[in-house]
């Protein structure tokens, strides 16, 4: 089993484990997430204030429509009130009262118009305050996106040159020792173990001075009694 190669093979797996890592992180960016929320918010917020709008223009349309109606009942009033029919002190006193009703609905109907028209005064205010909100989330986001780009460029470029990497090693490591490492991977992410000071990297714990000095001869392949990693000795 050729120990230092697939020592290696697993740093090289970490480092392109690691870069995986960064590539998602940069895709579920929080800032990016945040800012997005945000526009979203603020999209939804400006579409409601459109439809108060249209609210608001619909129901201004109504009460000019009334006033045009009451206007032209008042105008028939009067031209009742100066006819001959009008020819009693209570045909006229009627008359004055639905003139003085007229002039009160087109009082009250001309009132709200005002009120509609302030009210669509400030909702288009609103409006234009979100509108800067978006625009600023907007740059904010795109900012993000392109540093976030920026970064899983060179990240995608170390990521396909770690691949060859391994490809190459791998196909320097014999069928046997890729199976047994294989195997091993499914139970530790780092199955091969450096010992130093007769510590396993993998579980801290203190290998066997038997082992340890066989590790260091060379010549067995052994594993920890502990984690059962296969453990390697790297001469200096």
């Amino acid at each position: 089993m050729n120990l230092p190669l697939l020592y290696e093979l697993q740093h090289l797996n970490k480092e392109m484990g690691a870069i995986t890592r960064k590539l998602r992180e940069l895709q579920e960016d929080k800032d990016m997430k945040k800012y997005k929320e945000e526009y979203q918010r603020l999209k939804e917020e400006y579409l409601k204030g459109e439809e108060k709008l249209k609210k608001n223009a619909y129901r201004q349309e109504a009460r000019n429509n009334e006033i045009r109606n009451i206007e032209y009942n008042m105008k028939s009033s009067l031209e009742i009130k100066f006819s001959k029919e009008t020819n009693t002190v209570k045909k006229l006193e009627n008359i004055e009262k639905q003139l003085e009703k007229l002039e009160e609905k087109k009082q009250a109907a001309e009132n709200e118009i005002i009120e509609l028209i302030n009210d669509a005064d400030n909702i288009n205010k609103e409006l234009a305050e979100i509108k800067k909100k978006l625009a600023f989330i907007k740059k904010k986001f795109l900012n993000c996106k392109e540093d976030a780009d920026k970064a899983a460029a060179g990240l995608k470029a170390q990521k396909s040159e770690l691949q060859a990497k391994i490809d190459s090693m791998m196909k320097s490591i014999d069928q046997e020792s890729l199976e047994m490492y294989n195997r091993l991977i499914k139970t530790h992410s780092d199955p091969v173990a450096l010992v130093k000071n007769r510590i396993c990297s993998g579980c801290k714990m203190e290998v066997p001075a038997i082992d340890y000095e066989a590790l260091k001869g060379g010549n067995q392949e052994l594993k920890c009694q502990s984690c059962g990693r296969i453990l390697f000795y790297k001469k200096s």
